[in-house]
């Protein structure tokens, strides 16, 4: 049938412009477009032109999730949940089956709720593709599963990111053996049944809020080359003894965090003693955070390391009701520290009292006790609250005299 001419007197319609720019684009660019998609969207592409068809095959990026599948009706219903994930098994399965990319670039995994040899299966099918990068989220909720043993399928893994799985005795092994050129690895919420992670070859390593499968474990680190490392871990109620790392030449930045579990008697952390900061002497940038870090971390002020290269220190929400003691260890020691910021610490005891009044009365701490020499020391920040404002005065009276060189910023949060 020919076109209809335009009506008489209708402006003209502007030309045509004929072809698709978009599928004219050779594979990469178009796989690099479908990377940003979740692969149940990826996969629903294949409605846009003939060119889409089976162009999701061979994308080089897999990221399947749960969440996609799940209801949206509200209050949810048990059956909708199980259509949804009886929809969502279809779906991988499916998937996994037509998927034909000779290697894969990234594959990131969340599912929960699933028994563990149907997971294993779709990992192992997933992690044929040698991926250069996994992240594998398992859900805080699900049941905790291990990480498939596949070889050489994991020699071009270079980041590896793993939420609430289990790991079993082999880890360390299977970093070592089968993961060559691993330079980044991260362990959120996940059942240690090893506690050691040993590479030549990390560079970037997070533990966080791990537990471990028995109560005499010991978290070890031995990873000469990192250059980043986050610790952060509820240290009693979860039964972990202790932490040891060995020397890391190439530290630039570290930030460690320790809480104690609910109902805890915080006085019981002294019987867990934690020896780090001789591994943490050549960062650059040094953060401590959590009620009981400074408690694990003290030391005699005669056998505190020396930090050469630190040039920030951040202390973030850190029991300081020493009188700020290992506050001065580290000042003395840092001689090339820059700027420090002390973000809502825990103030001393005493710096709370009260006149007959009822008003607070700040404390005047001894100049003798918190003598710093600090001489590059250009900025100090502190982050407080309303409450803290007359022991901040207290505090900042006691340490002027060592600071007088050095711009002291307070801001009220």
């Amino acid at each position: 049938m020919a076109p209809t001419p335009p009506m008489a007197g209708s402006p003209s319609r502007s030309p045509t412009v004929t072809g698709d720019r978009l599928s004219s684009l050779p594979d990469t660019p178009l796989h690099t477009i479908m990377s940003f998609l979740p692969a149940r969207q990826a996969v629903q592409t294949c409605v846009l032109s003939w060119r889409w068809r089976d162009l999701w095959c061979s994308m080089p990026c897999l990221n399947i999730d749960q969440r996609e599948f799940d209801t949206a009706a509200s209050p949810v219903r048990r059956e909708d949940l199980e259509r949804a994930r009886d929809r969502f098994k279809k779906f991988v399965d499916r998937l996994l089956t037509l998927h034909s990319a000779d290697t894969l670039d990234t594959l990131r995994f969340h599912a929960t709720g699933y028994e563990f040899k149907v997971v294993d299966q779709w990992l192992r099918r997933s992690i044929k593709g040698s991926p250069v990068v996994v992240e594998i989220s398992l859900s805080n909720h699900a049941i905790f599963h291990g990480l498939p043993h596949y070889g050489s399928s994991y020699c071009r893994l270079k980041r590896l990111r793993l939420v609430s799985v289990a790991l079993g005795a082999s880890l360390t092994q299977q970093i070592c053996s089968d993961c060559p050129v691993l330079e980044d690895l991260e362990l959120e919420s996940c059942l240690l049944d090893s506690s050691e992670v040993a590479s030549c070859t990390l560079k970037s390593l997070v533990i966080m809020d791990c537990a471990p499968y028995y109560d005499t474990n010991v978290v070890v680190v031995k990873a000469p080359a990192l250059t980043s490392f986050h610790l952060s871990l509820t240290v009693v109620g979860l039964k972990w003894q202790g932490v040891l790392v060995n020397k890391m030449p190439s530290l630039v930045k570290a930030s460690i965090c320790f809480r104690t579990g609910s109902g805890t008697d915080e006085c019981s952390i002294q019987k867990k003693p934690c020896k780090l900061l001789c591994s943490l002497t050549n960062a650059r940038e040094l953060e401590l955070s959590g009620s009981v870090t400074l408690s694990l971390l003290q030391k005699r002020s005669d056998d505190f390391p020396t930090f050469y290269n630190l040039r920030t220190l951040l202390f973030d929400g850190c029991d300081s009701s020493d009188t700020f003691q290992i506050l001065g260890c580290f000042l003395n020691n840092a001689p090339m520290l820059e700027k420090l910021t002390l973000q809502f610490c825990k103030l001393p005891e005493g710096s709370r009292k009260r006149t007959r009044t009822g008003t607070k009365k700040p404390i005047f701490f001894k100049c003798d006790k918190l003598t710093f020499h600090c001489p590059n020391l250009k900025l100090t920040e502190i982050k407080y609250r309303e409450d803290d404002v007359q022991p901040l005065f207290g505090l900042l009276m006691g340490i002027w005299s060592s600071l007088r060189n050095t711009t002291i910023v307070l801001t009220k949060v």
